[in-house]
């Protein structure tokens, strides 16, 4: 066996060709006698998807570039500001969380219908009659009360005879009422005015 030097090697093979490699490895393998088929099945099928891919053109690498038109800022036509909750909403969602589940639904109601006869609620959830805090009271509290229906004589939260008042004045309907006691203190208090003003509920 004699040496070819490297220079004959590369360009009888082209050795920076693979192609040129691949095609000869296929010829070789198919010209074999010895090989049986099921292997030289097996062979051909690793080496013609090989062939395939070095038979394809390379692709120009150019720069990826990014159109103008996707550059420049638009407008999104429509678009909504986003929409922060009211003090209200967030009062009635933090109430929501100690009152019946069934009951949540008149939260926001209520809590209107008392804003529209000028009983509202302060930053530390007090209840304001006309712009005067009721010391102490709870806007959780109330509501609490006046939605659960305890089977044990609970004593009403603090400035509940306020909120009581407020609760005739708004006219708040019986059925958004779950406090039993209560809803049957409201009704005397529809049938007699003088009820309300001489027995605070308890």
């Amino acid at each position: 066996m004699a040496l070819v030097p490297p220079e004959l090697v590369s360009e009888y093979y082209q050795l920076s060709k693979p192609e040129i490699r691949l095609e000869d490895n296929i010829s070789n393998l198919l010209s074999e006698k010895e090989t049986p088929d099921d292997v030289k099945a097996k062979l051909l099928s690793d080496l013609i998807p090989k062939y395939h891919r070095a038979m394809k053109p390379t692709q120009s690498t150019t720069p990826f570039e990014i159109l103008s038109e996707l550059l420049a800022e638009s407008e999104l036509p429509n678009e909504k500001p986003l929409e922060i909750p009211s003090k209200l909403n967030m009062m009635a969602k933090y109430i929501g969380y100690a009152v019946p589940k069934t009951q949540r639904k008149f939260i926001l109601p209520i809590l209107e219908k008392l804003r529209n006869a000028n009983y509202t609620f302060n930053d530390q959830s007090e209840l304001e009659v006309n712009g005067k805090p009721q010391y102490r009271s709870n806007v959780i509290d109330l509501f609490s009360y006046m939605m659960k229906n305890e089977r044990t004589n609970v004593t009403p939260p603090k400035g509940f005879t306020k909120f009581f008042e407020a609760i005739l004045e708004s006219n708040i309907p019986l059925q958004w009422i779950g406090n039993k006691r209560l809803r049957e203190q409201l009704v005397l208090s529809h049938v007699n005015p003088e009820f309300a003003k001489s027995s605070p509920p308890s």
